[in-house]
């Protein structure tokens, strides 16, 4: 049998161990059964279409030429090869079908208050203005140009890959942008309707079919400026098949409604980006009493995180910076002021990823200063502006516990020492837990680490940058 590649080997083991939302009674049964007439009117859609050659329907796929083998296996996916040759393209779906979005599916469950960051604007305009900026408000948004970091250019908004019969074009038509597979001649196209991450070392892109969601095969890495393969995806394969699972979108959006494991959810239902509410509680009860109230200065009915225990608000960051630990209970059930073990398992000793964002706490807590102190997250951070790559801001806070004196650099480089900390004490550099696979070679993005030490390897290499 053909090599399938070790994504759908993951994804059987993960289906397997995750927790399922029941759905209760009739609207479970109801759910199932608008599930299953989909998948067979688009099963019958697919053996027709295969007999008609003779036009190509916008709205659908181009055929698939006769020589081609597609084949179906457990987990409703699709997969479209021409034999002889080692690549191969799948999908959740029939694959001429173009998928999208269910309409007009009310939630199964209820939203416990959360509005948005948009909610804040009336009263906190200038605060709102300056959080639209930063990587939590960025980190997911609807599908656009804007939101898109990568080129639609003619000659910027192609990826080859290492097979000259295997590549990929971000195009928009009809008011919808795509991801066209050039598949031996094949043309395949999928929508992109999500983006995730804020850029700053690239972003990811997102489908639905129907209510379920999937990322594509192609992602964009900021180092590069380039589209690349979407991490752990091998070179030269089409794979839209991965879902998104629950506890992924917990930690890219401010809530969503889950309607069963792994990966469905109310499209209308996601609040894009994390917001101001993922720090503070649900707003709703908090802007309409607000709203209704407007002489009243004391905040009500939100939290603020600074009055908190340190730990508690440690916690708050770590639900998605310390190791993405797994979820004992339903997503978006954490609260400021929880503490994050009622939610989630304890992360593992070394938990995946090495240095990433989503283990930034987990390395921080290696720091001496860190755990000499009553240092937090917001010591160094503040949530509310983007201040990404400013060292020299982050230094003066560094210098706020530490004395220039202190470093053995001082009589080397005198005032400029004040200038960067950061790069001697928290080097970016190329972590082999985090790569993405291209036509070229592997690309490892830089990444930040919030082990913060003295790291001599580091500060030579910083010492030499200061002589170019």
């Amino acid at each position: 049998m053909k090599k399938r590649n070790s994504l759908l080997i993951g994804l059987s083991v993960f289906v397997v161990g995750c927790l399922i939302y029941v759905n209760s009674g009739n609207q479970a049964e109801r759910e199932a059964a608008r599930l299953l007439k989909k998948a067979e009117q688009a099963e019958s859609s697919l053996l027709e279409d295969q007999g008609d050659h003779s036009a190509h329907d916008p709205s659908h796929n181009a055929p698939i030429p006769e020589d081609f083998v597609v084949s179906r296996e457990p987990g409703r996916l699709w997969f479209v090869e021409k034999p002889g040759t080692e690549q191969e393209v799948s999908l959740p779906y029939p694959p001429q079908e173009i998928p999208s979005p269910a309409k007009e599916l009310a939630s199964i469950g209820k939203n416990p208050g959360f509005v948005g960051a948009d909610a804040c604007q009336e009263c906190h305009e200038s605060r709102h203005a300056s959080f639209t900026h930063t990587a939590h408000y960025r980190t997911s948004a609807r599908a656009s140009r804007a939101s898109i970091a990568g080129s639609f250019e003619d000659g910027k908004n192609e990826m080859k890959t290492g097979s000259p019969f295997v590549s990929f074009k971000m195009i928009e038509r009809d008011a919808r942008l795509f991801q066209s597979v050039s598949f031996y001649g094949w043309q395949c196209d999928v929508p992109m309707d999500i983006v995730t991450g804020s850029s700053k070392l690239g972003q990811s892109y997102l489908f639905w079919h129907d209510d379920a969601l999937f990322q594509t095969s192609v992602s964009y890495v900021t180092s590069v400026d380039d589209w690349t393969n979407s991490p752990g995806y091998p070179d030269g394969y089409a794979t839209y098949s991965r879902p998104v699972t629950a506890r992924c979108l917990e930690c890219h959006t401010t809530w969503a409604d889950v309607r069963e494991a792994p990966n469905h959810f109310t499209p209308e239902s996601v609040i894009y980006g994390i917001s101001c509410e993922r720090c503070h509680g649900p707003g709703q009860q908090h802007v309409q009493y607000h709203q209704a109230n407007p002489s009243e200065k004391t905040s009500r009915f939100i939290a603020q995180p600074a009055s908190l225990p340190r730990q508690r608000q440690l916690d708050i960051c770590g639900q998605c910076h310390f190791g993405i630990p797994k979820l004992k209970d339903e997503p978006y059930q954490f609260r400021p002021g929880d503490q994050l073990s009622d939610h989630y398992e304890p992360p593992p000793a070394k938990p995946a990823g090495g240095v990433h964002s989503s283990n930034q706490l987990t390395r921080l807590l290696e720091s001496p200063c860190f755990n000499q102190t009553e240092m937090t997250c917001t010591d160094c951070h503040n949530p509310h502006q983007s201040e990404r790559g400013n060292r020299k801001l982050f230094s003066e806070r560094c210098l706020k516990c530490h004395q220039p004196t202190d470093c053995g650099m001082e009589p080397t480089l005198g005032a400029r020492l004040a200038d960067n900390c950061i790069d001697c004490h928290m080097p970016a550099g190329a972590s082999e837990n985090m790569s993405v696979d291209t036509s070229e070679g592997t690309v490892f993005p830089p990444l930040r680490d919030h082990h913060i030490r003295v790291d001599r390897d580091a500060t030579r290499v910083y010492l030499e940058s200061l002589a170019q």
